[in-house]
C-alpha cells in the first residue's frame, strides 16, 4: 500500500512538473477493483485449496444469505476470503453489495465475520464464489487461474 501511495505520489509531481500552466491535468486513473465472470461454473472449497490457497479459518456464514460458507485464508502470503454461494446469481445479488462495503471499509472498521483489521481492496466474483482479495484484482485473478476446471 505505501509503495502504491509513493508511486501514486511521484507521478502526480512529475505530472505537474512537466505540464504548464494552461493545461488541465487530469490525473485521476479509475483502479480496477472487481470482476464478474464464468456465471457456469460451481466451485467448492476444495477447487481453492488445490490451487495453493491456505485455508486458516472457516468463518461463521449463518447471517449471509445464501452462503454454503465463507473461509478466511491466504494465498501468494496475501489474504483472501472464500463465499461459496449456493448460485452465480446469488453471489451477485448478496455478495457483490458486502464486497462493496468490505472494499470500502475505512481502515478502522471490524469486518463482523472475522474479528481481525483486515482491509480488502477488490473482489471477484466467478461462478458460486465470491473472492475478497486484500491488494488488488490480480491477486484474485491469478487464484482463479490457478484452478483446474
Amino acid at each position: 500500500m505505501n509503495k502504491l501511495i509513493i508511486s501514486t505520489y511521484f507521478v502526480l509531481m512529475l505530472l505537474i512538473s512537466c505540464s504548464s500552466n494552461d493545461e488541465i491535468v487530469d490525473i485521476k486513473e479509475e483502479i480496477k477493483t472487481s470482476l464478474i465472470t464464468n456465471s457456469d461454473l460451481i466451485y467448492d472449497i476444495d477447487d481453492f485449496v488445490k490451487a495453493g490457497w491456505k485455508e486458516n479459518k472457516k468463518l461463521d456464514n449463518s447471517n449471509f444469505k445464501s452462503t454454503d460458507g465463507i473461509w478466511y485464508g491466504f494465498f501468494n502470503r496475501r489474504d483472501a476470503e472464500i463465499w461459496i454461494y449456493d448460485s452465480h446469481s446469488s453471489a451477485i445479488d448478496y455478495g457483490v453489495q458486502y464486497a462493496e462495503e468490505a472494499i470500502n471499509k475505512r481502515p478502522t472498521n471490524r469486518d463482523p465475520t472475522n474479528p481481525t483489521s483486515i482491509r480488502y481492496h477488490a473482489y471477484l466474483v466467478t461462478g458460486n464464489v465470491m473472492i475478497l482479495c486484500e491488494d488488488n484484482l490480480e491477486d484474485c485473478i491469478e487464484l482463479l487461474n490457478s484452478i483446474k476446471k
